[in-house]
């Protein structure tokens, strides 16, 4: 909003180009199927592991796009999020308090009950860097929110920079080209 507020526009969205956007959209596809009940009970003891693929596959996709704006502070908040799922064998751990804090009460009990659920793991001292686990409650969202990880919190960061370039850029916008940078004037 800020940025139209500031002089972008919607139309430069259209000249906007991201390179393997194939790559970034099938593992938030692939994330999309495996955190349904179907899609976990279907994957099993595997989904961790698979979950894992995908964020590596978002990692590349970020690492590629590196250079276009509000990219480099998302992939620091996916690499902080693969960081703690990685030394927790493929889940975030989670604090069932912030899960009840935002509503998901049913999904804390089964954490309580069973350890895991879905991609995360009961936050305790056997789970290993918790403070970039999901235990960050942001009180306006009420119960539309979630439990938050920092690596969570940077890339919305990102993601909101990402926006903020895709609408202010007038003109056709490719990665590691000369077509970013404005064009050089001669005195």
């Amino acid at each position: 909003m800020s940025s139209l507020l500031t002089g972008g526009r919607l139309r430069h969205v259209e000249n906007f180009h991201l390179k393997a956007l194939l790559l970034g959209v099938g593992a938030f596809v692939v994330q999309l199927l495996i955190f349904t009940s179907r899609g976990e009970s279907l994957l099993g003891a595997l989904l961790p592991g698979v979950y894992v693929l995908t964020l590596l596959m978002l990692l590349g996709f970020l690492l590629v796009n590196r250079r276009v704006f509000g990219v480099p502070i998302l992939l620091l908040g996916l690499m902080l999020n693969v960081l703690v799922i990685g030394v927790n064998h493929g889940r975030m751990p989670a604090d069932p308090q912030a899960l009840v804090a935002t509503g998901q009460g049913s999904h804390a009990e089964e954490l309580l009950r069973n350890g895991t659920a879905a991609n995360v793991v009961l936050m305790s001292d056997q789970t290993h860097l918790n403070f970039l686990g999901d235990h960050i409650v942001l009180p306006f969202l009420g119960d539309m929110g979630s439990a938050y990880s920092v690596g969570d919190l940077v890339a919305l960061a990102g993601e909101g920079a990402l926006v903020y370039g895709m609408v202010r850029v007038g003109r056709t916008v490719h990665t590691d080209s000369t077509e970013d940078r404005p064009p050089a004037t001669g005195i």
